[in-house]
């Protein structure tokens, strides 16, 4: 038990100031965007999986699950495939588990890995007794709110960082021939 407690692996270095100065920039200048234009609008472009897609955005932006082809492929196939089996197959706890695993599945296969996208079938599945949903929810939040924390991810983290940021955009087409 002492081990539990008194371990000694190594922590990750404590951030610098300015990378916290940049989180909580990067956090709240997101949510704030989106609510705000939710609010003047009258389209949705906010969505619980978006908090925790500023926390990789932000807190570890050079990440590969930080960089904008898996933001917003990593949303838009976990969120479709949330409707997709819910159109299908209802909204049971058996459905729920079994989108969550295959949007999984689907971001891996497409490269497109994003950890708060996992949350996306959930989201859909656990309100559909509330909501109505249908496919125009891949437009409004899904796509609008991810290229959104995109945009102002890539201003946040070039203005804070001296590293470019993103590694890489969509990268739709390879020039080099990959497996």
């Amino acid at each position: 038990m002492k081990s539990f407690f008194f371990s000694k692996e190594k922590l990750p270095t404590k951030p610098k100031n300015i990378e916290l100065l940049q989180s909580l920039i990067g956090g709240f200048v997101s949510i704030l965007c989106l609510i705000g234009l939710s609010h003047l609008t009258g389209y949705t472009y906010i969505m619980a999986p978006f908090g925790a897609s500023c926390v990789i955005l932000f807190a570890v932006s050079q990440s590969p699950l930080a960089q904008p082809r898996n933001v917003i492929f990593g949303h838009l196939i976990s969120a479709f495939v949330g409707l997709v089996f819910l159109k299908l197959f209802g909204n049971d706890m058996i459905v729920a588990a079994s989108a969550v695993g295959v949007a999984i599945v689907a971001m891996q296969y497409f490269r497109a890995v994003h950890p708060p996208a996992g949350a996306n079938p959930l989201v859909i599945l656990l309100t559909a007794d509330n909501i109505d949903y249908d496919f125009t929810f891949l437009l409004f939040p899904v796509l609008s709110g991810a290229v959104i924390l995109v945009a102002i991810a890539y201003i946040i983290n070039n203005l804070f960082n001296k590293t470019h940021w993103p590694i890489y955009w969509l990268a739709l087409f390879s020039s080099k021939k990959e497996s």
